[in-house]
């Protein structure tokens, strides 16, 4: 076996599927799992009720109407289920989805009757999923994609991007002279088998620092600053099988790509609760974007086998990307949130939160090597577009002890052109009220849909490299569970 190790000398050449995009933008700036199993449960419209510590995350006003002190932890169990065309495949994770506590100064003889602080976790996105796809039979292959862009390259001067380099080094692509061109060793229209198995792993946290006030029991007003962190990974394993009679004698090969992306960023929020009249809240909230620092870890590698030996006795290679790291920065959206909500002879409470997403703010900034963004950066506001999401709950109180919930939650697709990023959940949730404890318990069903290609390659200039892979429909359904446990005093 002949090993090859190929080192990268310029990020713009090495990094192809890792490149930043418009898709790590919305990843980071759809919190579609926070909150408590309270908050959890009622859709996550707590806007304009607040007195739960996750809710801080949306409106820290909701600080000012805690009476009492308080500490709370949510455990949440996760169950990812993704369907790939006829194929399914399913992880489960266990996270930590809240923990915090708050200290109430409450003063009931006062007009400023509470100057509270809080500090509280709240893990907002869960990225634990699998996913299994299959394409029988195509009749396009990804040798075909390497060729043609290392073939581009050529033409234009540049250099072949590092993996049409391991193609040709694992002998899947070849420089044909006579041509000036690079031919695949899978012939255009040869039928291959293809796999792709995709495993990610990670969360997004939020550690939240808050201090709100309460005015007369009608005005409440609150500060948060909050630090969120990214811990993401990602690994895929492609593998294309060719037909026993190729004519390069071609068995099959195995493309594998690893991403570790790790974060820390800092948001602003500043948010108020208006009561006119005890069965009436009114709430808003303005988030600053999350100015974040990123790195990001990758690795490539390729091996190919064939049917038969070359002259050496080899029938299969190995090309290695040598493991790299690229550090950058990003600004995920502003927000603003406004909310409504009514409470009904302290039986019945209903509240609505509208979510307004400015992803035309979202940007990178300060690449490695002097990188420039502005091109992606003009790619996000052409393909990307504000967004309108919606969350509705409801909680009725059998009595002072025991109370029913439940909610629905709508994000609207960021995309212009397709509804790839919509997600709704629905959800239900009961809990109990000792007085001093309190236990909440909430289950939450989220779906969302996509549709992938393996790859893609359309050149500007010329159709006769285009390089176009048959789509695979994708359908994501997470089932989630979370006890909230908590203490006043």
């Amino acid at each position: 076996m002949r090993k090859l190790y190929i080192l990268p000398v310029l990020f713009l050449i090495c990094k192809t599927v890792f490149a930043q995009s418009e898709t790590d933008i919305v990843r980071y700036s759809i919190p579609a799992t926070a909150g408590s199993a309270r908050v959890s449960a009622m859709g996550g419209a707590f806007g304009a009720l607040g007195g739960d510590l996750t809710a801080l995350v949306n409106n820290p006003a909701g600080i000012g109407v805690f009476r009492k002190s308080e500490i709370s932890i949510t455990p949440w169990l996760n169950v990812a289920n993704t369907k790939a065309d006829n194929t399914s495949i399913r992880k489960s994770s266990f996270q930590l989805g809240s923990f915090g506590g708050v200290i109430a100064l409450y003063n009931k003889n006062s007009d400023w009757k509470g100057f509270n602080f809080g500090i509280n976790y709240t893990n907002l996105n869960n990225f634990n999923q699998k996913t299994n796809q299959f394409v029988y039979n195509s009749s396009t292959n990804f040798p075909t994609v390497w060729a043609n862009q290392a073939t581009i390259a050529v033409i234009q001067g540049e250099n072949i991007p590092v993996d049409s380099e391991m193609a040709y080094d694992v002998r899947l692509i070849e420089w044909v002279e006579e041509e000036g061109k690079y031919d695949a060793n899978l012939i255009s229209g040869e039928k291959v088998n293809q796999h792709k198995y995709i495993v990610e792993d990670g969360y997004q946290g939020e550690y939240d620092f808050s201090l709100g006030s309460n005015f007369k029991d009608k005005l409440y007003l609150g500060l948060t600053i909050g630090i969120q962190s990214i811990r993401y990974k990602y690994r895929s394993y492609y593998t294309e099988t060719a037909p026993q009679n190729s004519f390069y004698e071609v068995d099959s090969y195995d493309y594998n790509q690893y991403l570790k992306t790790e974060g820390v960023g800092t948001n602003f929020k500043v948010g108020v609760i208006y009561r006119p009249i005890p069965e009436l809240r009114i709430g808003a909230a303005i988030h600053t974007p999350t100015y974040y620092t990123i790195t990001d870890n990758y690795e490539e590698s390729m091996q190919s086998r064939f049917f038969t030996a070359d002259e050496d006795g080899n029938y299969s290679y190995d090309a290695y990307l040598i493991p790299s790291h690229y550090n950058y920065d990003m600004q995920t959206p502003w927000k603003a949130i406004f909310s409504l909500a009514t409470v009904l002879h302290q039986k019945a409470i209903l509240s609505v939160d509208y979510e307004f997403n400015n992803y035309n703010s979202a940007k990178f900034n300060d690449g490695e090597n002097g990188y420039d963004y502005s091109t992606l950066n003009q790619d996000i506001r052409n393909h990307l577009k504000n967004t309108n999401n919606v969350r509705i709950g409801a909680e009725y109180r059998a009595n002072s002890t025991f109370s029913l919930r439940a909610g629905y939650a709508y994000w609207a697709s960021p995309y212009r052109h397709t509804d790839t990023g919509k997600i709704q959940s629905v959800s239900g949730g009961f809990g109990v009220n000792l007085g001093t404890f309190y236990c909440d318990a909430a289950y939450i069903y989220k779906h969302s849909q996509n549709t992938t290609v393996f790859y893609n390659y359309i050149d500007p200039e010329d159709a006769i490299y285009d390089v176009i892979a048959n789509p695979v429909h994708n359908k994501y359904q997470a089932h989630e569970a979370k006890i909230t446990l908590g203490v006043r005093f």
